[in-house]
């Protein structure tokens, strides 16, 4: 007894499965580009972030000896005896350099914090030049003082000698 519709089951069947086989081969494809491809592209992005974050860390020490080369030759203008002139000009040269490390393209934040931290350092030279000279003020008014304490008292003592003779 054969099925009158045998044909068409058979005709079924292998559409089923070539249906079937069709679409797992694209599953399986689909995991595979997802599974192979994802994984590397990650990694390059990731390395490119690594190779970003180790160039920006190298800048920071290099940065960073720049402002302690800076502070010290700021910390040496409080010691007497030095030349002032040519530490000022080391200083500017020190802050110069510095500033012209600094990348351009960066603009984010860190562009700004870089160039705030030099200024600082300019406005710090600044003020100790102004310290350095209000010193000299204060000493220059202490003398003044002195000077007028004692031609205050010559004005007492002339005043006096000017009363004594005007009494006789």
């Amino acid at each position: 007894m054969k099925p009158k519709n045998s044909k068409e089951r058979r005709n079924s069947i292998l559409k089923f499965s070539l249906l079937f086989l069709f679409t797992a081969a694209l599953i399986v494809t689909a995991f595979f580009f997802d599974f192979n491809r994802v994984p590397f592209k990650e990694n390059s992005v990731l390395r490119e972030r690594s190779a970003s974050v180790e160039k920006e860390m190298q800048f920071q020490e290099g940065f960073s000896k720049g402002m302690k080369e800076v502070e010290s030759l700021v910390d040496s203008l409080d010691i007497p005896g030095q030349n002032l002139s040519y530490i000022n000009q080391l200083i500017n040269s020190k802050i110069i350099d510095l500033k012209k490390t600094i990348p351009v393209e960066d603009s984010t934040y860190r562009y700004d914090m870089y160039t705030s931290i030099v200024n600082s350092y300019l406005d710090i030279k600044e003020m100790k030049g102004n310290l350095k000279e209000y010193g000299k003020l204060k000493s220059d008014l202490a003398e003044y003082k002195e000077e007028l304490d004692r031609v205050t008292q010559e004005l007492k003592e002339a005043n006096r000698s000017l009363d004594i003779y005007r009494a006789n």
